[in-house]
C-alpha cells in the first residue's frame, strides 16, 4: 500500500476494501513554537491551503491560550477558495465522468484567471447554472428537478442522468458540533475516524440534508450529492461564507473549519514551554475512505456496474488524494 495513496481493492468474497495510509504531515510540528508552524502549512498542503492555514490558526492561538474568532477576511479568503475548487471540480471532473472529456480548454483558462468573486460568477453563470447564480438559488428543489429535466445546461443534464437510479447506498450520520463534543481525547489517535463506531457524511450533503430531505428519502444520494455541491457554489456567490469554530478538546484546542469537500479539524496542544506538545489534523477525506465509509458503500452498491461506472462514482465523491484501484483477478489502474 503506496503511503497517502487510497487504495480501493475489490476482492472475491468481501466485496471493496478501502484503506488510507495517511502520512500525518502534522507531525513535523511536534517541538516546534506556533510562529514556526504557520509558514510551514501552504508548503504542507497545497490543496485547501487557506483552509489548512484558518485552522491552524486557530488551533494553536486557542491552545496558546488567545482563543479567536475568525476574521471577515479570513472568511473571504477560505469561502473564495471553496468556490473556485467546486468550480475546477465541476468543469474538471464532472465533465470528465459524465461526457468522457474535460472542458474546453478556453473554459479552463477562464477558471485559472477567475480569482475575484465577480469572476467566478460570470463563469459559473456560463458553465454551471445556466443563469445568474442567486436566481437559480431561488429555485428551489422543485425548481432545481425542473432545471435538470430541462437540460439547461450540460451540469443539468449531468444531474438529470443520475434520477431513478436505484443505488442500494445508505446515508452515513451527518456529522455536527454536538457530536464531536462527544468524542474521547483519544478519538485522533483512531486509525479512521468514528462516532460510536460510525463513519459520518461531512460534505455539501450533510451541510445541505435538510434542503434536500426528499431526494435523500427517495435514495437519491449521488443526484443529491452532487446537487449539495452546486447549491453551495450558488449560495457563497449570493454572500454565505463557510462556518468556523473552535472548543476546548482534551488537553488543547479543537478547530473546526468547513470546506468544499467536508469538515477539516486540527487538534493542537502545548507544552508548559509553549511548544507543539500534540497535533492531529482529521481531513474530509478520512471519514470518506473509512473502511466502511462513503466511498466503500458507494462502490458496493454499484459490485457489478462496469469498471467505468467505479472510477466515476469515486472521482465524484472526491478525495483530496490520488487513489489505486486494483481489481480482481490482476487489473490495476491509477488515477491522481
Amino acid at each position: 500500500m503506496k503511503p497517502d495513496v487510497i487504495t480501493i481493492e475489490l476482492t472475491a468474497d468481501q466485496g471493496f476494501r478501502v484503506q488510507w495510509q495517511r502520512m500525518a504531515a502534522e507531525q513535523l510540528f511536534i517541538g516546534l513554537p506556533p510562529v514556526q508552524i504557520l509558514p510551514l502549512i501552504p508548503q504542507l498542503f497545497t490543496l485547501c491551503s487557506q483552509a489548512q492555514g484558518l485552522a491552524a490558526r486557530l488551533a494553536l492561538s486557542g491552545a496558546a491560550g488567545y482563543p479567536r474568532e475568525a476574521a471577515a477576511e479570513e472568511l473571504e479568503a477560505l469561502t473564495l477558495e471553496a468556490a473556485r475548487d467546486t468550480l475546477r471540480k465541476v468543469l474538471l471532473d464532472w465533465s470528465l465522468a459524465f461526457d468522457g472529456t474535460p472542458a474546453e480548454q478556453q473554459y479552463l483558462a477562464q477558471w485559472r484567471a477567475a480569482q475575484t468573486w465577480p469572476e467566478i460568477a460570470a463563469l459559473a453563470e456560463e458553465r454551471v447554472f445556466g443563469m445568474a447564480p442567486a436566481t437559480w438559488l431561488a429555485l428551489g428543489l422543485n425548481g432545481w428537478l425542473d432545471w435538470m429535466g430541462a437540460h439547461r445546461c450540460a451540469v443539468a443534464r449531468w444531474l438529470d442522468d443520475l434520477r431513478g437510479a436505484d443505488t442500494g447506498c445508505l446515508l452515513l450520520p451527518i456529522l455536527n458540533a454536538a457530536m464531536l463534543a462527544e468524542l474521547p481525547p483519544q478519538w485522533f489517535d483512531a486509525p479512521a475516524p468514528e462516532w460510536h463506531g460510525m463513519p459520518c457524511e461531512v460534505g455539501a450533503l450533510a451541510r445541505e440534508s435538510e434542503t434536500l430531505a426528499p431526494l435523500l428519502y427517495h435514495g437519491q444520494l449521488p443526484r443529491a450529492r452532487l446537487l449539495a455541491r452546486l447549491i453551495q457554489l450558488a449560495r457563497w456567490l449570493d454572500g454565505a461564507r463557510l462556518a468556523v469554530d473552535w472548543t476546548p478538546f482534551a488537553e488543547g484546542v479543537l478547530a473546526r473549519v468547513d470546506t468544499a469537500r467536508g469538515l477539516l479539524l486540527h487538534y493542537a496542544a502545548l507544552d508548559d514551554a509553549g511548544r507543539v506538545a500534540h497535533y492531529r489534523i482529521q481531513p474530509p477525506t478520512a471519514w470518506h475512505s473509512h473502511p466502511q465509509g462513503l466511498i466503500v458503500n458507494t462502490l458496493n452498491a454499484r459490485r457489478q456496474a462496469p469498471e467505468t461506472e467505479w472510477r466515476r462514482q469515486v472521482a465524484l465523491i472526491d478525495p483530496c488524494v490520488a487513489y489505486e484501484m486494483r481489481l480482481l483477478p490482476q487489473q490495476r489502474f491509477h488515477i491522481g
